[in-house]
């Protein structure tokens, strides 16, 4: 049974890169995201979602788990061996079935916190969930019990937005961006892509000049904050031409976040920038936070399932043709050839011919061709123009790359 630390750890211990993988594994094994950050817009394109959909799907801060919903696919199944996200959605989808309207959903997970939270917690939601994710939500660790109470109380406080370890890896970088005089999120003031480049350089850009971005960015454990582990990392750096560094790499892609789509709908930058959504307007929300998708969220609200595991664990376990929609988000990074190949031999064994295959790389290229051995790698096509086509639409601007894959006839 494969779990977050083997997942995680393939060097030895004893070399740098096995200490830097043990300690991102311990680091990682918490409350890491509270919003995913790959796009689903391109998901759902990529995926052609429709009613005979069985997505598979790793969850990570769930968010993309419900926007599928909205498609009306027949199943999506979310896992997750960080089980901390896996409590995460779970609260959501309770959160979903049993609130009784829909602002008082918005007002958990589109603003994060409300007067009133506390109180519908305690009456709508927490009646219905599983005792794992009660215990999660009405406990904390024991410093962060001291500093905001148990967890629950995020949502009463600051906002669920300011929390999670990715939320405090931006809340330290916005706080050293202001001391350096720049304004991150005055770039969410826009009304233009003619602003947003102005904005961008002028409250953005020169942070990456400063010698926190220079000294710290240059560190593997800096990038454990966005959930990057060091074989990760390493993926990052071969993109890097002749006399760059990795701080060119990280211009460019914040750089993309800011100006290269409408700031006024891209959630993914109002997060980034502001750490919140736009809750005034309602446009830079997740389609699952906005009001004209909750009638059809809730109707297909069971269609949803969660589970604590791996992606390969559970197609293995699964029933031929269980799945017919896989999203590894950026795992395939994470994974040496052997673990790769064990996964990409399940689809093959376990999934039916023409099922659709997505995920993200960290650089450019797609890992699987130097990996899979060849007669594996035979039974997938690869979409090359469409998953550059895709990847340029990804308003999260994380990732060098964005693959599609289709299992072919035997």
């Amino acid at each position: 049974m494969t779990t977050l630390h083997s997942a995680v750890q393939n060097e030895k211990l004893s070399s740098k890169q096995g200490l830097l993988q043990k300690l991102f594994a311990v680091w990682f094994d918490a409350f890491v995201y509270n919003q995913i950050w790959e796009d689903p817009r391109v998901d759902i394109e990529a995926l052609s979602l429709d009613g005979n959909s069985r997505i598979l799907t790793i969850s990570s801060g769930g968010c993309n788990a419900m926007n599928y919903l909205v498609e009306g696919p027949q199943s999506v199944t979310a896992v997750d061996l960080n089980k901390h996200h896996i409590y995460l959605l779970n609260l959501k989808l309770a959160a979903l079935k049993h609130l009784p309207s829909y602002e008082k959903f918005f007002a958990f997970f589109g603003h994060g916190k409300g007067e009133n939270t506390n109180a519908d917690y305690l009456r709508y939601i927490r009646p219905s969930l599983d005792r794992e994710t009660r215990d999660f939500w009405e406990s904390n660790t024991l410093g962060g019990s001291y500093l905001y109470g148990d967890r629950i109380s995020f949502f009463t406080n600051a906002g669920l937005y300011e929390h999670s370890r990715n939320g405090y890896f931006l809340r330290f970088f916005h706080k050293m961006a202001n001391v350096f005089g720049c304004k991150p999120d005055e770039v969410l003031k826009a009304r233009s892509f003619e602003e947003q480049e102005e904005l961008y350089a002028r409250h953005i850009d020169p942070f990456f000049d400063t010698f926190v971005i220079k000294t710290l960015g240059k560190l593997p454990v800096t990038m454990f904050g966005l959930g990057i582990p060091p074989q990760q990392y390493d993926e990052l750096k071969k993109d890097l031409t002749d006399g760059g560094s990795v701080i060119d790499i990280y211009r460019e892609r914040a750089k993309r976040l800011a100006c290269d789509y409408p700031i006024e709908e891209n959630y993914f930058a109002w997060q980034a920038f502001g750490r919140k959504y736009d809750t005034e307007n309602r446009q830079a929300v997740p389609e699952y936070l906005k009001e004209e998708n909750y009638t059809t969220l809730r109707a297909n609200a069971d269609r949803l399932k969660t589970k604590v595991g791996s992606a390969t664990d559970e197609i293995e376990n699964g029933e031929i043709g269980t799945f017919n929609r896989f999203v590894f988000l950026d795992a395939q990074d994470w994974m040496n050839a052997d673990v790769m190949t064990e996964l990409w031999t399940a689809i093959a064994e376990k999934a039916e011919p023409g099922s659709r295959i997505i995920f993200r790389t960290a650089g450019a290229e797609s890992p699987l061709p130097t990996n899979l051995p060849g007669e594996l790698l035979s039974k997938f096509r690869y979409e090359k123009e469409a998953s550059e086509r895709l990847f340029k639409q990804d308003r999260a601007s994380l990732y060098g790359g964005f693959h599609l894959y289709v299992l072919e006839q035997d």
